[in-house]
């Protein structure tokens, strides 16, 4: 629900973003159930799991794709969409018929710009840096293509506003890839490991990056994309958010008189220290957003990709997981491997998005800090007092009472899809992330509101147990 970027998450906003509101098919409750069970004890992982259980998650892996396997398991397994593949060019149209099959989606063919490669020098005319690239890169010298170890990369359109920047990408190789599974939306469940720079960026460090992608096959050589990169978060300083952080996780390791051996201590003792310990985190981590600094975002800069990874989730079956040790199990996966550099100008529309600073908190010390509209999404900024309780679970509705979709490739509960809802109004609400789970998520709840009697839709049922609730208005 907080900031999912991942330098800084905690345990209990991974869990959030990873258990969200999806509602699975009955016939995979009983896994899913079982997968809950060892990621929350932290047994599986893209990447092994360094001593401090919440420093790994600032510098590695995100386990959202680990998840999506499991939760995947007796879905259909499919790699191509020969009809798309036969009406599809792969430059200048992705956008068009990308756009509608994917969670943020909305037209960006109308708003989008082409990516396009500058005319090819005349010869003699190429400089000695270009010739010295040509000759040591193993990749094509163009500036949105780039081929590295059979694998073809390229990115060709482009829509950015002031909240995330969007890239329709393409990547083929001449072998056929492997079978891919399907999430429950659908879509093949590929990912992208890339160091993330933008020049506005004073300290100009890259971060490394797990994307999760949305996209098709188009055929079985070919995969393609819109790759949503979260602008608003890049444009945050955590430095001084960090370094309060763990000072604070000190404290609290101090108060509880343990060390971070003990909560990685994989016993029951060990398991109940870790979740005393991130109770008292999440009361005291929400009043540190103030240290998180904004950095003003310019009308137009470079991002630089530096993309070491293409990974897909392959197919299995039950009898490949060990019954007897099944935090052991590992979700198939098969990687593409290599460097490929990008360098894209990025210009910003900021004329459709309309923010709404709210910089209210309750009696309970929770409150709204903003909420940001955009065509496609709707961001929701949670704002909590020092001692305030954290942990906590975010719900937003459309005027009509229903559920707003969560944005897949953000991996945040505080960001929705909106292209298809009337949000005229928009009813906001911060719940108890236990009670929330446990008691107040399902279909039976918020599916079917506008047949419900008055006092029994999910939005009565929201507003008598939320910690805090906003009704907010936008023009249409």
């Amino acid at each position: 629900m907080k900031n999912t970027h991942l330098k800084n998450i905690n345990e209990n906003d991974l869990q959030k973003s990873l258990r969200r509101d999806a509602e699975i098919p009955a016939v995979v409750h009983d896994r899913i159930n079982k997968a809950y069970r060892v990621i929350e004890s932290r047994k599986i992982m893209q990447k092994p799991a360094p001593a401090d259980p919440f420093r790994w998650m600032k510098t590695g892996g995100k386990i959202a794709g680990g998840l999506a396997a499991v939760l995947a398991v007796g879905f259909i397994i499919c790699v191509s969409d020969p009809v798309m593949a036969r009406e599809l060019p792969l430059v200048g149209s992705l956008f068009e018929k990308l756009q509608d099959n994917v969670s943020f989606f909305g037209n960006f063919a109308d708003n989008a710009s082409v990516l396009e490669e500058p005319e090819a020098a005349a010869p003699g005319e190429t400089t000695p840096e270009e010739a010295s690239s040509a000759e040591t890169s193993p990749q094509e010298n163009n500036l949105y293509t780039k081929t590295c170890n059979g694998l073809t990369i390229t990115f060709s359109e482009i829509y950015a506003n002031d909240q995330a920047i969007y890239l329709t990408m393409s990547a083929e190789t001449p072998d056929a890839f492997p079978e891919t599974m399907k999430d429950q939306n659908g879509k093949p469940i590929v990912s992208l490991l890339t160091s993330t720079g933008f020049d506005f960026k004073e300290d100009g460090a890259p971060e490394i990056q797990y994307y999760n992608l949305e996209g098709a096959f188009l055929d079985e050589h070919t995969y393609s994309c819109i790759l949503r990169i979260d602008l608003a978060e890049a444009a945050k300083d955590f430095t001084e958010y960090n370094k309060q952080y763990d000072l604070m996780t000190q404290e609290v390791l101090d108060e509880m008189g343990v060390s971070m051996d003990d909560l990685n201590d994989e016993t029951d003792e060990g398991y109940a220290l870790l979740s005393e310990f991130v109770d008292k985190v999440s009361a005291k981590g929400g009043a540190l957003q103030s240290y998180i600094k904004t950095i003003d975002i310019p009308d137009s800069f470079r991002l630089s990709l530096h993309i070491t990874e293409l990974r897909g989730d392959r197919p299995f079956d039950e009898s490949e997981v060990n019954t007897e040790d099944p935090g052991s199990f590992e979700v198939p996966q098969y990687i593409f491997e290599g460097n490929w550099d990008f360098e894209i100008p990025v210009t910003v529309d900021t004329s459709r998005t309309v923010t709404l600073d709210i910089n209210e908190t309750n009696e309970n010390g929770i409150g709204l800090k903003s909420v940001t509209k955009t065509p496609y999404e709707l961001t929701v900024q949670e704002l909590y007092d020092e001692g305030a309780d954290s942990d906590c679970f975010l719900v937003a509705l459309d005027a009509q009472g229903n559920r707003l979709p969560y944005n897949d490739s953000s991996g945040n509960t505080n960001n929705f899809a909106i292209q298809d809802r009337d949000i005229s109004t928009v009813y906001i609400y911060i719940l108890d992330y236990v009670q929330y789970m446990d008691e107040l998520k399902g279909e039976e709840n918020y599916n079917n509101n506008e047949n419900k009697p008055d006092g029994e839709k999910w939005r009565d049922l929201l507003e008598q147990y939320a910690k805090y609730h906003k009704t907010l208005h936008f023009e249409k």
